[in-house]
């Protein structure tokens, strides 16, 4: 096990369980004895790390190893559930909470795969894994190695994307056959070079506000996710603005979170938050990963709260545009990999420090742009979230499938409630940003919501 992917292990702990988790649900049924071949044959037979448990080298000595687990069994493992049935989605959301709240048995391998069959006319999968198998993204590409298309139909997957660096080392390589392209590249050095100055001070100054969720977390959580959201209405906010699709998400949710604070508080809310976000550092290609682990790093990124949309909208993308030409995240990558050689009282002494800077993680994962099956069932959405650390209370996750977008909330029960208000709070912010951009008679860009 790499000293990175064993500081996720460190890092664990009751309040904040180191698990990426991940749900969609289906059309149909599915079968369980389907979802268990599919699992032993795409995981568990190309992947042996998921037949392997954790067996740390102690306190002062960072060396954890995966070992073969003698007593492996699929079927603790892959399990079978019932939702009632007249209360399918709430009983659903809550389930995941108490699973985003349940510990990972490290006396086996690390994961776990539940089936719940009474979601509607169809069911749901939860998929959990300990943040030490794997990062984020990585396990996201491999949920999407579980789909096949529609039949039919070619493969819609594509790879997962989170915040990417600008590479201008190809550009200045080719300075002989295009000089003026390596002029541009060479400028980009610089700018990158400064906006990583710009970029690192704010993280190490940085101190969130004091808010209504601030405090030590407890051990109960909270999940919600929003109704699909079309693509198309969100792009064309996106194009008004000559912004992306990511900072009219990001924008919204600042605005959700204002929203979601005052309620909360009965206070002034601050007019900045900043949040945990994940950078792939790998080039990504479509279907599964090669292999598993962590490779990505952690950047700190500040969302306005306050102000009319369009203002938070250009701060946004600001920020992303800075964040974007920057070498930030290589440094924070180093940072990781040096906690994960470090005795656990620094590590997660350090660890807790950075961590204490952000409310939360967020996470934005572009799924397959058409309906795939999970085991011959139409698979109707996914959302997935990564976990928080030390005292972070919320995590959020943007996810598109088949032309439509889902915002999840994963939340602390004791310092944040139920996720849903945060569901509401989106919900509410969107349609006063669709109603505003109508009453300014910019609705030939900007497509009617669908419920």
């Amino acid at each position: 096990m790499s000293g990175e992917d064993g500081l996720w292990l460190r890092l664990d702990r009751s309040t904040n369980v180191l698990g990426v988790v991940s749900v969609l649900w289906t059309a149909t049924p599915v079968d369980l004895e389907a979802l268990r071949r599919l699992l032993a044959e795409r995981v568990v037979a190309r992947y042996p790390v998921f037949r392997c448990r954790p067996v740390s080298g102690g306190a002062w000595f960072p060396v954890a190893t995966w070992e073969d687990d003698p007593a492996f069994d699929l079927d603790r493992h892959v399990l079978a559930e019932s939702l009632p049935r007249e209360r399918a989605e709430a009983a659903l959301q809550e389930r995941v909470g108490e699973l985003r709240s349940t510990p990972l048995d490290l006396a086996h391998p690390p994961w776990t795969v539940h089936l719940l069959q009474g979601h509607g006319p169809g069911s749901a999968v939860v998929v959990r894994s300990h943040h030490a198998l794997a990062d984020g993204v990585r396990m996201t590409r491999l949920l999407f190695a579980l789909l096949d298309p529609l039949p039919g139909q070619d493969d819609a997957t594509r790879p997962v994307a989170t915040h990417g660096m600008a590479d201008p080392l190809t550009d200045l390589l080719a300075a002989p056959r295009h000089p003026l392209r390596a002029l541009a590249a060479g400028a980009g050095v610089v700018t990158s070079g400064l906006n990583t100055v710009v970029d690192s001070l704010q993280m190490l100054g940085w101190a969130n506000p004091r808010t209504a969720w601030t405090g030590p977390p407890g051990t109960r959580k909270t999940a919600a996710w929003s109704d699909p959201v079309a693509l198309e209405l969100l792009a064309g906010l996106a194009h008004a603005e000559g912004a992306t699709v990511n900072d009219v998400c990001l924008a919204l949710l600042g605005g959700a979170l204002a929203r979601a604070h005052a309620d909360a508080a009965r206070a002034p809310t601050p007019s900045d938050l900043a949040w945990m976000v994940p950078v792939n550092l790998e080039p990504l290609e479509a279907g599964p990963p090669e292999r598993l682990g962590n490779r990505f790093a952690l950047v700190l990124v500040v969302l306005p709260l306050r102000g009319p949309f369009r203002a938070r909208l250009a701060e946004v993308h600001a920020r992303v545009e800075r964040l974007r030409h920057s070498w930030e995240p290589l440094l924070t990558r180093g940072l990781q990999q040096l906690l994960g050689r470090l005795p656990d009282p620094v590590a997660t002494t350090v660890g807790d420090y950075f961590a204490g800077k952000a409310v939360g993680v967020l996470t934005n994962v572009p799924g397959p742009r058409r309906p795939m099956t999970l085991a011959g069932a139409e698979v109707t959405g996914i959302v997935g979230w990564a976990p928080c650390s030390g005292d972070q209370v919320m995590t959020a996750c943007i996810v598109s499938y088949a032309g439509h977008v889902r915002v999840g909330f994963g939340a602390d029960d004791h310092r944040v409630g139920d996720a849903q208000r945060l569901v509401a709070a989106f919900r509410d912010e969107l349609r006063a940003v669709v109603g505003q951009y109508r009453a300014a008679a910019t609705p030939d860009r900007v497509p009617t919501p669908r419920p």
